[in-house]
């Protein structure tokens, strides 16, 4: 019998033995992937009141004030572009840890670091590796490719820009309709007209600016009036990497949908030329979105096409009855 339970006992500390190494093998709750993972994301963003982003050629410092986020203590900044931000840095985690010798990043290192009043809660640099990305702690040797759980595909470089433009209010037009002057509809499809409005408020539409006006009783001054209204608070979403020297080619591929232009009394003037959407080569132009070029902006911008629908109707949208 004492034999028997000796045995027992041997058999029984062996498997448990094996079972212990196959769960260090398996879960290795202890291995330094778990432990920087825990290194490298934000506790808690309800904490963070100020961001610094810097690399080799640009530098923001966004700073939380009340419900506001400033970007570098002089403007308003978007909240979005924050929020992503924080949202991203509290779900990093690390996809795999390679030597910071062995890969060679295809970007500048860019630095990111949170900050509660002057206590530093989290730092990293993160550089572009392959369409990856690899972040370094402060003092390691060692990176890591890192991922965002629950967004695959983001763009860290983006999401963490050194920009500040990137995190300003996307806004290209904000006046009210008694600022307006002229309003100037170029359709490719369509026939060219301009609408003036005089200080008096007293609007005007001619088919040139030669052309003689058109009666006021053809006129359709509601929908008029609409128009006028429509330029307050126009923003693009994104700046697009396509140049708008080569969207404006005369032998471009891409075929320009209008031309508008709209001046304040003030002198301001916006110009806002309008080319589909197209992303990727084989596809057809996008439902929602379209590329603007402004103004003298060298890429063209990606803009909702909410707002530029109603820009481009056909001058006969203008006349008739009220």
């Amino acid at each position: 019998m004492p034999k028997y339970i000796t045995r027992k006992s041997i058999i029984l500390i062996t498997s448990l033995a094996l079972l212990a190494v196959l769960l260090l093998v398996f879960t290795n709750p202890w291995s330094t992937l778990g432990a920087n993972s825990k290194n490298i994301a934000l506790k808690s963003a309800a904490d963070v009141d100020r961001i610094v982003l810097a690399d080799a050629y640009d530098s923001t410092k966004l700073q939380r004030q009340g419900e506001l986020w400033m970007v570098n203590g002089s403007e308003v900044a978007a909240a979005i572009p924050v929020e992503n931000i924080l949202i991203a840095a509290e779900r990093m985690e690390i996809s795999s840890i390679v030597s910071s010798s062995s890969e060679q990043a295809n970007s500048p290192s860019r630095s990111i670091a949170f900050f509660h009043g002057d206590k530093e809660l989290l730092s990293y640099s993160l550089q572009v590796h392959n369409e990856s990305y690899l972040l370094n702690l402060p003092g390691s040797d060692q990176s890591f490719y890192v991922k965002v759980s629950g967004y695959p595909g983001l763009n860290l470089d983006k999401v963490f820009s050194s920009s500040p433009n990137h995190y300003r209010e996307h806004l290209l037009i904000n006046l009210l309709p008694s600022e307006i002057s002229r309003i100037e509809v170029e359709l490719t499809d369509g026939e060219a007209y301009v609408f003036t409005q005089d200080q008096a408020g007293e609007i005007s539409c001619r088919t040139s600016a030669d052309a003689d006006p058109i009666p006021g009783e053809k006129l359709n001054e509601l929908a008029i009036r609409l128009l006028f209204s429509y330029f307050t608070g126009i923003v693009y979403e994104d700046k697009s990497e396509i140049a708008t020297s080569e969207l404006l080619r005369p032998e471009a591929s891409t075929r320009r949908m209008a031309r508008l232009q709209v001046e304040s009394f003030e002198g301001q003037k916006h110009t806002l030329q309008v080319f589909p959407y197209v992303e990727n080569p084989d596809e057809e132009p996008h439902m929602f979105k379209a590329l603007v070029a402004y103004n003298t902006e060298p890429y063209a911008l990606i803009v909702n096409y909410i707002y530029l629908d109603v820009l481009m109707r056909d001058l006969s949208r203008y006349l008739g009855e009220n």
